[in-house]
């Protein structure tokens, strides 16, 4: 006789929500979406239950409403794997259309077991908190699922007033999308007023030291001060008919007492050529005149969401990092540098290789560090430098000379043809006239799906994404009329999600705008932001979020970034830096010529570094030839083995299950017209799972 068995699952979790908010559940189960962005169950917001004293549930000490959703599941099993996020759903009757604002981001999900229930366990009618299960708490803010994000950029002094009474005024600006779609009719109260965009969300982030977390903008914006560093942050499915009305309000100080700030004068910036990720604008600022009193100077970065990558709510390690683990060794380049005559420790392997990558794992690197870039035909490849060096005979008297041609400019078979040599020097290019008898894991430019193949997958990759920026002094662009930064993330992120087979992967990048982006178009892999601070070995960039270390963490922080990669100099002269960046609760890796030496490199391990990137790992790294990740899972391999084998020391003895079988106190049959319902508390138990990138950033 086949019966199926009939039961019901209660999910009640405690969340602070904002207006247009919606609290989610996703999990392993086809009733919870099996982890689809798009597949999540919508809870609703519950009424405060009274307790048994009669008086309302107190929520002095907890934040936020509660939300349930009561389930009916037919098909049995053993555990249901679960996550709770929040999200807005923007278009009326539109479930396909999501946008995940927050979601919890524990490593391992919540789990709930069926069994323990039916057996007459006793869980108490408790409350989830949001994100706070298993003595942890992870909830990480939301990526580009369906919407765009416009970030509009206030640095240094953007604000020129040419009124003379408006000068030395304290002055806040506010940011309002606007509608700009084309409506043939309208409502009579529209016609004189501006459209406000309907599901656009601004948040606003200022830098300043301790306060630089993304907020929502208050009802006069935010206060514009003498070097100022504003980002307003305005996420919308429209970005074509978005335009935005900047207003701005004069403050009196407060010797003059209080008094509500004064609207005084207005921008617009008119909807973004969406071909074009990044442009300066300079836009007139009007008083309630109608007549011009001045200008303000802003940057804007349009991001798009990642097509073709099918995210997942399975598991994140954007925000993980496991604290307990020993500093780890990163191979720079791989086994080092190999192309600079500034080197005091050359590498005995051609850097940016297959086989200088694969040499430095096999010496115990835990991560290999090397930049990548797009050829002409869009192939991601691993070089350094934005050029190379060409070779061309002159016509008088046949001497050699160099050219220098952008990478961006040539295909990756023309760069596969070429043989590069140690110093781009004309003294050395007789030496091009012999044969290039390098095996294939030798050659230059080899392709970053080549990599991801080839080297170990206990290895993990810290990929730097080389974009140019523009240099502070004379005005010098590192490599203009590059791809635009969303077509030249986007191949980049794809050919790493096509291939990366479980690997563990932390995206670098000294370019801001491209640390925002590989952040907010994939919700799987971890950003830092890398950093020079304000060192005088190299030349500074124009953004001022480059300027110093503590810049450095406050847009990590304000970005939702796992950390910083700063320059080793800085920490080494100003240690103070290091409990700064660690104590705003960001990873701090390290880079620079000063790593090149084993008593820096102890030094900086010391002082508390999570990761320290230098050359020669095969020289420097003085714990072993084996990356930590391997060992550990050496060391889980043997616990599994040991267990297996006490387990089967067991199997001649019953166990106490097999002589005391639980039993139902109600037949299957009978429970399938009597559902049981199995209320999910915060006290759920965690398991290990199998996940789609290795865990342990």
């Amino acid at each position: 006789m086949l019966c199926s068995l009939t039961y019901e699952v209660l999910f009640r979790v405690r969340v602070e929500t904002y207006p247009d908010e919606v609290v989610c559940v996703t999990g392993d189960l086809p009733e919870l979406g099996n982890w689809q962005t798009h597949g999540g169950m919508k809870l609703k917001r519950e009424t405060r239950r009274k307790n048994s004293s009669g008086d309302k549930t107190s929520a002095a000490n907890v934040k936020g409403d509660v939300w349930s959703l009561k389930l009916k599941f037919t098909d049995y099993r053993d555990t249901i794997k679960y996550r709770y996020f929040v999200a807005r759903f923007p278009v009326e009757d539109e479930d396909q259309t999501v946008v995940i604002t927050r979601w919890e981001t524990n490593i391992k999900p919540r789990i709930f077991f069926i069994a323990e229930a039916m057996s007459g366990v006793d869980y108490q009618e408790e409350i989830s908190l949001f994100g706070d299960y298993g003595g942890k708490k992870h909830v990480t803010q939301g990526w580009l699922t369906d919407q765009s994000q416009i970030n509009i950029h206030l640095h240094g002094n953007p604000l020129t007033i040419w009124n003379a009474k408006y000068l030395d005024r304290m002055i806040s600006v506010k940011c309002t999308p606007i509608d700009l779609r084309f409506r043939a009719v309208q409502n009579a109260d529209d016609r004189d007023n501006l459209l406000i965009a309907s599901y656009a969300v601004v948040n606003v982030v200022k830098l300043e030291k301790g306060k630089s977390k993304a907020r929502f903008q208050d009802e006069f914006g935010v206060m514009l001060t003498p070097h100022t560093n504003i980002s307003f942050e305005i996420q919308t499915l429209d970005p074509e008919h978005t335009a935005f009305q900047l207003e701005f309000f004069l403050h009196e100080t407060q010797s003059k007492g209080p008094s509500a700030p004064k609207y005084f004068a207005y921008s617009f910036i008119l909807p973004l050529d969406l071909h074009t990720s990044t442009e300066t604008r300079i836009v007139p600022i009007s008083g309630l005149k109608h007549l011009p009193i001045g200008q303000i100077t802003c940057d804007y970065l349009l991001i798009k969401p990642l097509k073709g990558f099918n995210a997942s709510l399975e598991v994140s390690y954007q925000k993980h990092w496991n604290w307990s683990r020993q500093p780890l060794d990163i191979g720079h380049r791989g086994m080092g540098v190999s192309y600079s005559n500034k080197c005091k420790m050359p590498a005995s392997t051609r850097e940016n290789t297959v086989k200088s990558l694969v040499d430095a794992a096999n010496h115990g690197a835990d991560y290999v560090e090397f930049d990548v870039h797009l050829t002409k035909d869009k192939q991601v490849i691993v070089y350094h430098d934005f050029k190379v060096h060409i070779a061309y005979r002159k016509k008088l008297h046949g001497e050699l000379g160099l050219l220098e041609v952008p990478v961006k400019d040539l295909k990756l078979s023309e760069l596969q043809q070429m043989k590069l040599l140690p110093h781009a020097t004309v003294k050395d290019l007789e030496e091009i006239s012999r044969d290039d008898l390098d095996p294939e894991d030798l050659q230059p430019f080899p392709t970053l799906a080549q990599c991801l193949q080839a080297v170990d997958i206990n290895t993990g990759f810290n990929i730097e994404i080389k974009y140019p920026q523009w240099l502070k002094d004379n005005n010098v662009h590192e490599q203009e009329h590059y791809f635009d930064m969303n077509e030249f993330t986007d191949a980049i992120l794809l050919e790493v999600f096509k291939y990366h087979g479980g690997r563990r992967i932390v995206f670098t990048s000294f370019d801001c705008n491209t640390c925002i982006m590989l952040r907010l178009k994939q919700n799987v892999f971890p950003v830092m932001f890398l950093t020079q601070g304000d060192t005088i070995v190299y030349d500074w960039y124009r953004d001022h979020r480059t300027h110093s270390v503590v810049m450095a963490a406050e847009f990590a922080i304000a970005h939702d970034l796992l950390g910083v990669n700063a320059m080793s100099e800085l920490l080494l002269k100003d240690p103070g830096l290091i409990t700064y960046v660690k104590d705003s609760g960001l990873v701090l890796w390290t880079w620079g010529e000063d790593n090149n030496d084993s008593n820096t490199i102890k030094r900086l391990k010391q002082l508390g570094l999570n990761a320290v990137i230098y050359d020669r790992i095969d020289l420097l790294k003085t714990t072993g030839k084996e990356s930590v990740f391997k060992l550990e899972k050496i060391r889980k391999k043997m616990k599994k083995m040991n267990f297996n084998n006490n387990v089967s020391v067991l199997k001649d003895k019953p166990s106490e299950l097999e002589e005391n079988p639980i039993e139902l106190k109600d037949k299957p049959s009978e429970l399938n017209n009597k559902p049981i319902i199995l209320e999910l508390a915060s006290t759920s138990k965690d398991v290990n799972m199998p996940a789609t990138a290795s865990s342990g950033q």
